[in-house]
């Protein structure tokens, strides 16, 4: 029964504007159905006011007639003045006929809520203007008369309370669904923003602000955190021979490698081409050194696509007040310097304190 009044139309998806819209209608409609059908029966059986039944009959028919007119049509927009004007003539309808009294008057104030969410807020504010302008006219009217709160009375209490429920309960599951909606799609924008789209890991964007972060940290803890870039050597060559489909499998699955062999706590990114960025946090300089090391033999023995390829790998150790551009160009050239040597070798990046050091580390690398 309920797909027969929430029907979904293809052409309104749940990211379109209108697709709430179609719901609210939908929403309307079997409320003014169900009301109308109550209302007329008590009107008719209890309080014996034919001419109330009759309008709340007509209100059935045309609620009914509407709902089967939009399932064919699907015009929201038409759907929606119907509707809303629809709503305002049968309730100031009934209040004018009831002269304001037994509490109609408190009717009116579904009229905002219905036509702000079906017209807009300008044309909800014009409508709702003039049904209490009419409501305020026959408060006038009654101001010399004394209030009588009767079984009618109550029922309208009863009755537009719990419409105003119904109607703000679907108005607050339409806001939660759009924000979650919005949430997804702004985490799926999010991913791709800062997503290499070929190798899943992260890029170059990512990559930049979250070594930024890092180098604030380091400042601040005094952390030791050591940057790697990783490139696969004659990669061209792989282009060149076999086509591109071929150098993105090569890329794709190197990528799948550097996300297993790596430690977890590894942030991965792609930096452009077939070089790969690595940031290692609060590690050692001699774990990253060993950790590079088994990656470069682990490539060397291993076929990558059914190709033998290997790596060459420059490492530099972030220091106090450095900047992402030092520090990436320290390890830029520390993979040249590997390139120079011959590749498929792990290098890294000297300086004055630690010179001896590097440069004993070079040559076992070279060694190797």
């Amino acid at each position: 029964m309920l797909h027969f009044w929430y029907k979904e139309f293809p052409q309104y998806p749940r990211d379109h504007k209108d697709y709430w819209r179609t719901r609210l209608i939908a929403h309307s409609l079997l409320i003014c159905c169900c009301y109308f059908l109550i209302l007329t029966l008590l009107n008719v059986f209890y309080f014996s006011s034919y001419d109330i039944a009759l309008i709340d009959a007509l209100g059935l028919i045309a609620s009914l007639s509407i709902c089967i007119w939009f399932n064919k049509t699907a015009q929201v927009s038409k759907a929606a003045w119907v509707v809303a004007l629809m709503i305002v003539g049968l309730i100031m309808l009934f209040i004018v006929s009831a002269k304001g009294h037994a509490h109609s008057l408190f009717w009116a104030t579904l009229i905002p809520p219905f036509t702000f969410f079906l017209v807009g807020r300008n044309w909800g504010s014009i409508l709702s203007s003039i049904a209490f302008g009419i409501c305020a006219y026959l408060v006038y009217l009654q101001q010399q008369l004394s209030i009588t709160i009767g079984l009618s009375a109550l029922f309208n209490f009863i009755e537009v309370s719990i419409a105003h429920v119904l109607l703000f309960r679907f108005y607050e599951k339409t806001r939660f669904s759009a924000y979650s909606h919005l949430s997804k799609r702004n985490a799926e924008i999010k991913q791709l923003a800062e997503t290499d789209k070929l190798t899943g890991l992260y890029n170059r964007q990512k990559f930049d602000f979250e070594l930024s972060q890092l180098l604030s940290e380091n400042n601040n803890e005094r952390k030791s955190n050591i940057v790697m870039i990783c490139d696969i050597d004659h990669f061209k060559k792989v282009n060149d021979t076999y086509g591109h489909l071929a150098g993105d499998n090569v890329l794709s699955e190197f990528a799948n490698i550097l996300q297993n062999k790596l430690t977890n706590s590894a942030l991965i990114a792609r930096w452009g081409g077939e070089e790969f960025t690595i940031i290692l946090r609060d590690s050692s300089l001699d774990n990253a050194i060993n950790e590079a090391e088994e990656l470069r033999a682990f490539i060397a023995t291993h076929l990558i696509d059914n190709r033998a390829l290997t790596i060459s790998i420059g490492i530099a150790k972030a220091h106090v007040d450095d900047t992402a551009l030092h520090l990436l160009e320290r390890a830029d050239k520390a993979l040249y310097k590997a390139k120079l040597q011959g590749r498929d070798q792990v290098c890294v990046a000297s300086d004055n304190l630690t010179k001896t050091r590097y440069e004993n580390t070079l040559s076992k690398s070279a060694a190797i």
